[in-house]
Order: C-alpha cells, then structure tokens, then sequence
C-alpha cells in the first residue's frame, strides 16, 4: 500500500484527495468507480478532522491485492458511524417539501456508500476502511483452496487414522460446523424469499406489467425444464449405461432412511397444485415450503403495491426487512470457503469407494448432460437474449462455482443474486426471478433423474417404452417443480420416480455415495439456468444495464 501522511485539518483534504486519486488512476480504476470513491473519501476524511484530537495526523493507505482495491484511513478521534456522515446531509426543518427531499438524499446516500465503509475505533484511534472495488477472484481462491484442502484432508484422515478416530473427529468438529451452516441457511433462505419477492412486487404500480413479467418467468422456466429432460434423454442415447450384474449389488438397508422419506410424499400434478396455498402462514416457514412462502409473498407484494399511493409506510417496511434480511444472508455467507473445506473433507471421508468404482460410469454421463444444458442456455442468451454468452460467464461464473460447492440452490441463491445485480439486472427482475426459480426451475435435477432412470431400467432389464418415456416425462417434470423439503431432495426425488416404471426404490443404495458429486453439478446447472432466464427477460424489458453488463 502506498502511504500519505499529514496533519489532520480541513485545509489538508485536497491534498489528501489528490494522492487518492493519483494512486485510484494509477490502479486503472474506471472513471465511474474513481469519482464514487473521491465523493466517500471527501466525506469520510470531513468526518475523521470533525472528529480528531487536536494536533493529530491522518495516515492514508491506498491498495489491495488480486485486484482488490482499499483506502485505508487512520487518525486520533472520537469514533463515529457512518449514519453521522448521512445524517448530516439531511435537512432538519419539519416539513413536508423537506421531508421528500430527505427521502431522496436518503436513498442516494445508501448508493453511495452502501456497504463500502467499516469503521473501528481502538482505544482513540479511527481506523477506517473504504472498499473500493471488490473482486471476485479473492472468493474464487478461497474457495477453491477450501475445495482442495478439504479432499485432501477427507483423504488423509480416511487413510491414516482408525475409522472409528475419523468419525469422532468429524463428529466434533467438521459435522456441527457444517450442521450449523446448514441450519443457518434454512432459517434465513424462507425470509430472504419471502421479503425478496414481496419487495421487488410492491415495486411495480403497473400490476399487468407485473403479471407479463411473472408469465414470461414460469413460462421460460418450463420450457427450459421440458429441454432439459430432452439432453437428459440424448445423453442417455449417446451413453447407454447400466449393467445387469449391479443389481446383486443393491443395499437395501442402506437406502431404507431416504426410501421411508419418499413414501411420506407423493407425485401428484393436483397435489402440486393444491399444497401451494397454506392453511396457515407459520408452517411454511417452519418446513421450507418454498412454493407456499412465494404464494404468500405475491399475495402481500400485491396488495403492498396497491396501497403504495394510501399506506406508503407497508411498502417501506417490507422494503426494510428485504435490506435486513439480505444484510444477514451477506454475513453468512462470507463463511462459504469455511463450509465448502467441511462439506469436502466430510464427503471424502464417507465415499464408498466400492460403490464408486460399480457405478463410476454414471457420474461423468450426468456431468456430460449437465454441461450441454448449461451450453444451450449459452445459445438462448445469443438467439433470444441478444446478449453475449461469454459476457454472462465472466460476470456469473463465481456463483457458478459456489451452486458446484455447496450443492445447493437454495443456499447459492445469495451468491446468484450478487453476481445478477453486478452484471447490471435490475432487482425488481432478479429479486422475484432467481428465488421462484430456485424453487421451480431445477434443470439439472430434471437430467439426473431422467439419466438415473433409464439407468436402472436396463439394470433390471425393463424395456423403455413410448408410454414410459412419458409417464417419466410427466413425473419428472412435476418434481422439477415441486420437490419434496426435505433433506436429500433429488435423492428423494429419485425414490418416488424409479417404482413407477418397476424399479424398487432400494436400487438407490447403487448410487447415494456418489450423489453428493452429481449434486454439485446439477446445482451448478439449476442457478445458471435461473440467472439466463433472468437475464433475458431483463434484456427484453429494458431492466438490463448494457453498460455494466458489458463490462465483466
């Protein structure tokens, strides 16, 4: 970091703002992100001499590491926040002209400095940190280290320890931090929801753009599900796996917890239907019951943007919890690297590598299905978006990533929604898109069990008619859309489709070692899927800013 020094006072500043931005131009910081941060720094260097003690110095650091860039400031003072620096741009005379005005400074002031600024004070001493630019190759890296030390140390463990050493050191310290990640999110993802769609809902004052926006959503989500089961169909065709031999194989008491919970549900296109509406609005919360929250959610966008003109304060309450509970999902989520070392080492140390070795085949045919999937929504942003694929891929691969390491569409929904708004989405598109499509859109699980259950047909030497192809397809599809809550999702998925084309629900047993490989990938193929639809409804209704777009 490069270093600038000098007394604390007023007259000081320009000097001050001339290193900074000296350091900013020699950094290549475009002319957009460097007049933003000259604003802040104006602001905070005022604040820090209001602030200081008589006759002290500020210390200005400018720098960052892999493209990171940071103002660091240091000074003797009283410590203050940085709604003092807001507030002191407000107009203070009660009334109505002014009361607007505050609103609006507000909201500017929010853009300006939104999460850009972390204030401390130890023992007298401001030290302020002003984020700059934020770049996303720092959790790229983490992340990928956490993915890599975590096989590694599931393999060492596994290799050279007793098993029984193994298991109590991941039931002490890698299963209840992971436990606790996990619980985390399904406390927070229902709200998050919830308040993401009931927010960017009561945005709209035109109700029948609203309704052309929501069916242009389902409509594209389906379609893109329908393509789906069809590449799962043609990878299958290409690699027709499935060995007789497996089925002396199947475990039957190793795959009795997951089939119990597939015979507490069913598929039912009425059911589906039916279930979306509650009986009461506790219960979804409490079982994650994410189509009845979205239902519930779209009920109370609805009337908020209805009211919006006779009870204004509904809209800004619900505007309130969105920011509150996006600022906690934010917080967990810097523990993503944390989480992906323990989720690693815990599935490396339970590999069943017997198993592995019966059905390794299946792994890569899901893995080659998934990746001509995520290819042709390549091909849909080109011919119907009109944007560029490769654009979207640099701007979105770092929610790629975290979809692949967490295995979870509801847990990389935080991620997705940050990269969508970088790459210039509008939230009144994203923040109502990507939550209904990780509920309804679940592309990669549609070619996984379409793969899966060809695959065991020709274990058990089941014919794969016309009329089995359909009913697969049918079921499929209803279970693309509403998939059972709970945990093991497409696992248990995978135990309501398989009986009805004559398999038993046990032959699960073949492939649950390897499910945990094969949901990373199809996470991976769910929210790039999301975030392509998003994007091109974006485009089309001209709620995508080109600019930042193309800018990756």
């Amino acid at each position: 970091m490069k270093s600038y020094t000098c007394k604390c006072d007023q007259k000081e500043i320009p000097g001050v703002l001339d290193h900074i931005q000296e350091c900013l131009v020699k950094k290549k910081l475009d002319k957009k992100k460097r007049v933003r941060a000259m604003l802040v720094a104006e602001e905070i260097l005022g604040e820090l001499c209001r602030n200081a003690k008589e006759g002290s110095q500020i210390r200005v650091d400018v720098g960052g590491i892999l493209g990171n860039i940071e103002i660091r400031y240091r000074c003797n003072g009283k410590l203050f926040y940085v709604s003092d620096i807001q507030e002191r741009m407000l107009f203070t005379e009660n009334d109505k002209d002014n009361d607007e005005a505050n609103i609006v400074i507000r909201d500017l002031m929010e853009r300006l400095f939104g999460d850009t600024i972390s204030i401390r004070n130890d023992r007298g001493v401001n030290n302020v940190t002003q984020t700059v630019k934020k770049s996303a190759y720092i959790s790229l890296i983490y992340t990928l280290a956490a993915l890599v030390l975590g096989v590694i140390t599931g393999l060492l463990i596994q290799s050279f320890l007793p098993a029984e050493t193994g298991k109590a050191i991941f039931g002490a310290v890698f299963i209840p931090i992971y436990t606790v990640f996990i619980n985390a999110l399904k406390m927070i993802v229902g709200p998050l929801v919830f308040f993401s769609i009931a927010a960017s809902i009561s945005e709209f004052s035109d109700l029948n753009a609203l309704g052309r926006l929501a069916g242009q959503n389902i409509m594209m989500y389906v379609i893109t599900s329908i393509i789906a089961i069809c590449v799962g169909m043609l990878a299958y065709r290409i690699f027709p796996i499935g060995n007789p031999d497996l089925v002396k194989a199947v475990n039957a008491e190793v795959a009795s917890e997951t089939v119990a919970k597939g015979e507490a549900t069913s598929i039912s296109i009425k059911d589906t239907l039916v279930s979306i509406v509650p009986s009461d609005v506790v219960t979804p919360f409490q079982k994650s019951d994410m189509l009845q929250i979205i239902f519930m959610a779209v009920l109370l966008g609805i009337a908020a943007a209805s009211l919006s003109g006779k009870v204004p304060l509904l809209r800004d309450m619900i505007r309130a919890m969105d920011k509150c509970f996006s600022k906690i999902t934010g917080g967990i989520v810097t523990f993503v690297p944390l989480i992906v070392f323990c989720s690693m080492a815990k599935m490396m140390l339970g590999m069943n590598l017997t198993n592995l070795k019966d059905v390794l085949i299946w792994t890569p045919v899901i893995y080659f299905g998934d990746i001509i999937m995520i290819c042709i929504y390549l091909l849909i942003l080109l011919v119907v978006g009109r944007l560029n694929p490769l654009k979207f891929l640099e701007n979105f691969y770092p929610a790629m990533l975290s979809g692949f390491t967490l295995a979870s569409s509801n847990a990389a929904l935080p991620t997705s929604i940050k990269q969508c708004e970088r790459m210039g989405i509008s939230k009144r598109i994203y923040s109502f898109s990507l939550p209904l499509g990780a509920t309804i859109n679940m592309d990669g699980n549609c070619i996984t069990l379409i793969i899966s259950a060809l695959f065991f047909a020709r274990i058990y030497g089941i014919p794969v008619t016309a009329n089995m192809l359909i009913s697969l397809f049918i079921a499929i599809l209803v279970l693309s859309m509403g998939s059972p809550g709970v945990p093991g999702g497409n696992l248990v998925c995978l135990t309501l489709l398989i009986p009805q084309i004559g398999v038993p629900a046990e032959a699960i047993s073949l492939v649950m070692g390897l499910y945990p490989i094969i949901g990373m990938m199809q996470v991976m193929a769910n929210i790039t899927g999301d975030a392509v639809v998003t994007a091109v409804i974006a485009n089309r209704a001209g709620l995508l800013d080109k600019e930042k777009y193309n800018k990756a």
